[in-house]
């Protein structure tokens, strides 16, 4: 597996706000969260940037 760079934008990750992961094992890709103040709800359709509180660097 080849690994990335990250740079955490928001000191709350890994604290406050867990650090991406795999799920299960065997997963294709790790869950991410979301770094929000208050809950956001969606309705169909909406589109909405969500912030990760990290950057990475391709």
């Amino acid at each position: 597996m080849q690994k990335i760079q990250l740079k955490i934008l928001d000191q709350r990750l890994g604290k406050e706000f867990p650090l991406p992961h795999y799920a299960t094992e065997g997963s294709a890709g790790m869950d991410m969260r979301a770094c929000l103040e208050e809950p956001l709800e969606l309705a169909p359709g909406d589109t909405h940037l969500i912030p990760t509180g990290m950057a990475i660097h391709v």
